[in-house]
């Protein structure tokens, strides 16, 4: 099987469509892929003269190949948001849709932004702004499936931002609990960042949700927060 062929497979690319020009970047392991109607094969793989890539399209983080990052520019007057095009992503979404099934399978099997970012190498930002739309039903996906607990505050409640910044204690009987919060509060005291603070807050949130069977007596004192 030629490169070429392979790589359209591998990323899902099928006619009419093709990938009319690439760049690759090894210092940064970025691919960047264009996307267009076929035309007549002009063998880019293997540095044929090119036309420059169009400026200014719609981009979306594709599923990486290999160690690289996969950046697919795409004109939207040729695509037509077509929904069955799983390299394509959705107007304003930084995603393509299949990544964006990937993120949602991660957020179902348990895994939190903070681990889901350096994963797949994704910005804490692209991914909040495809959270909040997934958790709104404005992705065509199921929302982030996350367990429920018994009177867990939401991961909003400034109740969790308070703790990791001392202004609210709790009394706190397991140990591995007090050794969490010791850790997210060591970590949010180093990192004086909005964006950490609500990383932060967000998973002492999921594991109060997880673990809401074992943390009554904790519980009972965020009933008064």
């Amino acid at each position: 099987m030629k490169i070429d062929d392979w790589l359209h497979k591998a990323l899902d690319i099928q006619a009419p469509w093709q990938i009319s020009q690439l760049i690759a970047e090894p210092a940064t392991r970025r691919l960047d892929l264009w996307v267009t109607l076929q035309a007549q094969r002009t063998g880019w793989f293997f540095g044929s003269r090119q036309q420059a890539p169009t400026p200014g399209l719609p981009i979306w983080r594709h599923l990486n190949v290999g160690q690289y990052s996969c950046h697919i520019h795409a004109n939207p007057r040729e695509t037509g948001w077509h929904n069955q095009l799983s390299w394509l992503g959705e107007e304003g979404q930084p995603f393509s849709r299949a990544l964006c099934q990937q993120i949602a399978a991660y957020f179902k099997a348990g895994l939190g932004i903070p681990a889901i970012c350096p994963l797949l190498d994704i910005a804490a930002a692209d991914l909040w702004k495809f959270k909040h739309h997934l958790d709104q039903g404005l992705t065509g996906l199921s929302p982030a499936a996350e367990p429920t607990g018994t009177n867990v505050p939401g991961a909003d409640h400034p109740v969790w931002l308070a703790l990791l910044d001392g202004s609210r204690q709790l009394d706190i009987r397991a140990l591995s609990r007090k050794l969490l919060l010791t850790k997210l509060r060591d970590q949010v005291q180093r990192i004086n960042d909005s964006q950490v603070r609500s990383l932060k807050a967000h998973e002492l949130q999921r594991y109060f949700v997880r673990h809401a069977h074992l943390l009554s007596h904790e519980l009972a004192q965020l009933d008064h927060a």
